[in-house]
C-alpha cells in the first residue's frame, strides 16, 4: 500500500515546487525552515521567458521537483514571492515520493503567455544548464 501523505497538522504544509525554489536555487531560501524530499508529478513545465518556469497539471511529462513541508510562516513567506493569489495561484495535486504519493500545494501561473515554451524533459534544472529543451 502506498504512503499517503496530506497536511498532517495545522500548520504544517506540503509544496511542490519545480523551480527557483529547488534547493541550490535563487529562491530557495524563500522556503523558510523547509524539509525537503525529492518528488515528481505529471503535468507540463514551461519556460515563459520570466526567468522562472510555470508548471499545469494538465499533461503526461514527469516533472522532477521537490515537496516542500513548510510551517504557516515558511508557506506565507513562499506565497508572497509567487505574488499568490495574483501571479500564481495554488492548487492541490497528487505527486510521487519516495515509498509512494503525496497531496501537496502547487503553484500555477495564473496566465501563461502564449509564447511559454514547453520544457520536454521536465526538468528546470537541467534546462537552465542547458542540457534539454
Amino acid at each position: 500500500m502506498a504512503a499517503e501523505t496530506t497536511t498532517t497538522a495545522k500548520g504544517v504544509h506540503h509544496v511542490f515546487v519545480y523551480g527557483t525554489l529547488l534547493t541550490g536555487e535563487p529562491n530557495a531560501h524563500w522556503a523558510k525552515g523547509a524539509k525537503r524530499e525529492s518528488a515528481s508529478a505529471l503535468g507540463t513545465l514551461y519556460d515563459p521567458h520570466y526567468g522562472f518556469p510555470a508548471f499545469s497539471p494538465l499533461g503526461t511529462t514527469v516533472v522532477k521537483g521537490e515537496m516542500l513541508t513548510v510551517d504557516d510562516e515558511g508557506l506565507a513567506s513562499m506565497d508572497r514571492l509567487e505574488g499568490c493569489p495574483r501571479l500564481y495561484r495554488r492548487e492541490r495535486i497528487e505527486i510521487s515520493i519516495a515509498g509512494g504519493n503525496a497531496t501537496a500545494w502547487v503553484y500555477i501561473m495564473n496566465r501563461l503567455p502564449r509564447n511559454a515554451m514547453v520544457i520536454k524533459g521536465g526538468d528546470w534544472k537541467a534546462y537552465r544548464r542547458g542540457g534539454m529543451q
